[in-house]
């Protein structure tokens, strides 16, 4: 691990507490890694306070991301104290979601740490929120935060799918797990994996497909020697068992992949990620599979935004 390596934490200037702060520099300082704190902000009541005096709104603007600046300079003062590497920046830029990729692209962050919350009926129906819209395209780890929780000794679980049934490429359980056992072992955590199947694949024969799952889950816990006690198995809907099982184990931090859709079938399935998000009552790692593009890119930066470190 190199301190090249950046972890990018998402700040809402607006917040009175910061939990993806405390989250993020934890990681940092434990896995030995550089902080870009960065807050992207926009302000429609500027837009149209000086619609017509575009040298008031220029001056309005740079005042407008000083504060924020200040704000985060403030906020990095106690960490850079004890010696973690801690960048602050700030983005006039828009929609939110768009503007944090832009930047995680900039950075070539590691994770991207963001705080989350309960997201009402509406925006899910719309698939509106920024939290799902950067799990379905920020190419970076995203790391979502639960609010009061210390994460000390954490408990993790991985989601895996030794059979791909769900679509997920063999590579991307290489990558949860290798997620998970480097946060376990820099926290001193304890790595449990899960794996839901579909019992019904072969309704003529339900046991055997039982046992197939069986024997793919016990391949690969005794691969990454991991006890019997933290390998689960069960048959049903991840979105469903997910949030039980992490309830039922304690745990502090639940890893699971997000498979790039078309849009089509974003709008009508969704993710399991996106499912489970606000059902489950601990942090969320997602990650994409190798290659993933963003359909956010850097050079999309819309007219008139403004990065400052």
């Amino acid at each position: 691990m190199t301190k090249t390596q950046c972890i990018l934490i998402i700040v809402d200037p607006h917040a009175d507490q910061h939990p993806a702060v405390d989250r993020g520099m934890l990681l940092a300082e434990q896995l030995g890694m550089r902080v870009d704190l960065f807050v992207c902000d926009y302000s429609a009541q500027l837009v149209s306070g000086s619609f017509f005096d575009s040298d008031k709104f220029k001056k309005a603007k740079v005042s407008f991301l000083h504060d924020n600046k200040q704000f985060l300079d403030e906020l990095a003062g106690p960490y850079l104290d004890q010696g973690i590497d801690v960048t602050t920046k700030v983005a006039w830029d828009r929609p939110l979601y768009e503007g944090i990729i832009r930047q995680a692209l900039h950075s070539d962050a590691r994770f991207v740490i963001k705080d989350t919350h309960y997201h009402s009926a509406l925006s899910r129906m719309l698939f509106a929120n920024t939290d799902w819209q950067l799990i379905r395209s920020c190419p970076s780890p995203l790391w979502l935060v639960q609010p009061e929780r210390k994460f000390t000794r954490p408990v993790i679980l991985a989601a895996v799918d030794p059979l791909h049934e769900h679509d997920k490429p063999a590579s991307l359980d290489i990558r949860l797990m290798s997620e998970a056992f480097e946060i376990g072992d820099a926290l001193d955590g304890e790595v449990h994996i899960v794996h839901a199947f579909n019992p019904y694949r072969d309704p003529d024969d339900p046991d055997q497909i039982e046992n197939k799952h069986a024997e793919a889950l016990t391949a690969l816990a005794d691969k990454l020697q991991l006890p019997a006690e933290r390998t689960h198995m069960h048959a049903g809907n991840p979105a469903d068992l997910l949030p039980q099982l992490s309830t039922d184990i304690g745990a502090d931090l639940v890893i699971m992949g997000s498979i790039a859709r078309s849009r089509m079938e974003n709008a009508i399935i969704g993710s399991t990620a996106e499912n489970v998000l606000d059902r489950l009552g601990c942090d969320v790692l997602v990650l994409k599979p190798k290659g993933f593009i963003s359909p956010v890119t850097f050079k999309t930066v819309p007219k008139g935004a403004i990065f400052a470190d």
